[in-house]
């Protein structure tokens, strides 16, 4: 174990420019903070290295049991480097994977168009993952999945469901199309949700901005818009509420087997 004491420490100043999306991407790392996320991401086979507060080891025994390397910090560092206000005694270093789309295995899709809040991002992955979704696709207008924020709101699925960047998202979701996959808009001038046809085989909802919607051009792609109903007069819901209804009304759908829900 490694033992770090001062702030001013290289290797400190390395680990607070993971705080940035720009400073995730020059070292492909990302920083999983708190005891919740750390052991997810030890237990995902995601953490390289654990970062733990001097005295706190025997409450990690556990984390630390794999053989990870292990850094100990002093409180200091661990303020310097943390997101949290009142940051627990450990964090993960792990490596940043966010592969570009190929072929997509699996049923259940979700596609975000420029969702900006870091953490309606990260609540629509903690959805997915309970629901049992395949993958996310992301495209370059959204909140960085790999945020402190998005980190929380996902809970540790971050580590269970993949995230796919897509430098042009209608072309990954013309490919998809072309390969079989059912585009499903969640679109508030769209037909009612809960009165549409079945649902096919392979989908990929699309979730748009929190203001805007989904772009044009990705609902001119689309093979359904669906609306959900709102009859005690809101204009629309928050992107993560809405985006997850939809994928519940899916797998409900995939429970009643070809049942409209």
């Amino acid at each position: 174990m490694k033992e770090i004491t001062s702030a001013k420490n290289p290797q400190v100043k390395a680990w607070r420019q993971l705080k940035t999306p720009s400073g995730r991407r020059a070292h492909q790392r990302f920083l999983a903070e708190g005891e919740h996320l750390s052991q997810e991401a030890v237990s995902a086979g995601r953490a390289e290295a654990l970062i733990i507060l001097k005295g706190s080891q025997e409450r990690y025994a556990d984390a630390l049991a794999g053989g990870l390397d292990c850094y100990l910090v002093s409180a200091e560092v661990i303020r310097a480097i943390a997101d949290s206000k009142t940051p627990q005694d450990i964090l993960a270093i792990c490596r940043l994977k966010v592969p570009e789309p190929p072929g997509i295995l699996g049923r259940r899709l979700v596609a975000l168009n420029q969702v900006q809040d870091p953490g309606n991002v990260g609540t629509i992955l903690r959805t997915m993952y309970a629901a049992g979704n395949d993958a996310m696709l992301i495209d370059a207008g959204c909140a960085d999945p790999f945020s402190p924020k998005a980190l929380r709101a996902s809970m540790g699925a971050i580590f269970h469901v993949p995230v796919y960047a897509s430098p042009d998202l209608s072309d990954t979701l013309a490919r998809l199309k072309g390969e079989g996959w059912q585009l499903i808009a969640g679109d508030l001038s769209g037909s009612p949700f809960f009165g549409h046809q079945p649902f096919g085989e392979k989908t990929c909802l699309l979730v748009g901005n929190e203001g805007a919607g989904l772009s044009p051009q990705l609902l001119a792609l689309a093979d359904l818009k669906l609306k959900l109903p709102m009859p005690g007069g809101a204009e629309s819901l928050n992107a993560a509420v809405a985006g997850s209804l939809l994928i519940y009304g899916l797998l409900r759908a995939d429970m009643l087997g070809t049942e409209n829900p």
